[in-house]
């Protein structure tokens, strides 16, 4: 298959380019800075302009597929009023740009594959969420719903469109992990607020092995949530990131300290989700990582596999 994939060079972006290359697909990666795309002999690198309507419909023709991860990080910065339009304008552009593509391509692509987030649906307590849960209404919740609505116009060309909706992603050197291991390393690891909030996760492996499924089955449209089974508590996931580093988690992080070094963002990791993937698991995908514990003992010490 002729393959388009956006966000290339990106944490989850640079393991699902492997995995199509791997299977023999001819990507073309769309990308802002060429120096930053994975360089593959079947793989061609285009430099492309979010803001050109017309920039890339030439590559969109005759693709067979589109995957778009394209997006500013969420955690990482403070959410200033500057920080929230990078975040939006760079998810909700890129995929208004697509559709417009798809829409002026005489050869339209079978699917497209639309990142979203489990921050659709806003934040939440004990309640189990699916896809049919309806959207929150925070800052997070508004931006994937401007991102999804772009996305679903392409259904009206004769395109499935798939809407996945990922939580937190686990794996070696980058996402999640990256910013949580190193207080637990320097014995200052700990749950965030009450810890009762939700966290859905998902190792890398199982996201990248979910999208290649929807790429392979028709039947697969509409919001699916890339989630792991077994959403955990803040609390239990800290103390089993604890044991599996061998480091003590003994006391928690207080709300209000959060909320003075990160402000907005804080409000995101003190309350959460408890996300079901049950569309993903009645279209017959299965985890290979559904538990916690050995998704985070096979990522962090793989010689416990």
């Amino acid at each position: 298959m002729k393959i388009i994939v956006t966000g290339a060079s990106g944490f989850i972006g640079r393991a699902l380019c492997e995995a199509l290359l791997n299977r023999g697909e001819d990507l073309i990666l769309l990308t802002r800075a060429s120096s930053k795309a994975p360089r593959h002999s079947k793989a061609s690198v285009v430099v492309w302009n979010p803001e050109d309507s017309d920039s890339i419909v030439n590559e969109i023709d005759g693709s067979d597929a589109v995957i778009n991860l394209a997006g500013e990080p969420v955690i990482g910065k403070r959410w200033t009023n500057d920080q929230k339009q990078k975040i939006l304008e760079s998810r909700v552009h890129a995929t208004k740009i697509i559709a417009n593509s798809i829409k002026k391509a005489t050869h339209k692509p079978k699917v497209l594959i639309n990142a979203s987030a489990v921050g659709y649906y806003g934040p939440h307590g004990n309640e189990v969420l699916d896809e049919e849960t309806g959207p929150g209404n925070d800052f997070l919740a508004e931006a994937c719903k401007t991102w999804e609505a772009h996305a679903m116009r392409v259904e009206d060309f004769g395109v499935r469109v798939v809407r996945l909706r990922i939580g937190i992603v686990l794996s070696r050197g980058g996402g999640a992990l990256q910013i949580m291991i190193p207080p637990f390393k320097m014995f200052l690891g700990g749950w965030l607020g009450s810890g009762n909030q939700w966290m859905s996760w998902i190792r890398r492996s199982d996201l990248v092995r979910l999208v290649l499924f929807c790429l392979d089955h028709p039947e697969a449209k509409g919001a699916i949530n890339a989630v792991a089974p077994q959403p955990v508590t803040n609390k239990v996931f800290s103390m089993v990131l604890a044991q599996v580093l061998s480091k003590p988690c003994l006391f928690p992080v207080p709300g209000f300290a959060l909320k003075m070094f990160m402000g907005e963002v804080a409000d995101m990791l003190l309350t959460g989700q408890r996300v079901s993937p049950k569309k993903a698991q009645s279209l017959g995908f299965s985890f290979q990582y559904p538990e916690l514990r050995r998704a985070l003992g096979s990522t962090l010490n793989p010689h416990d596999e």
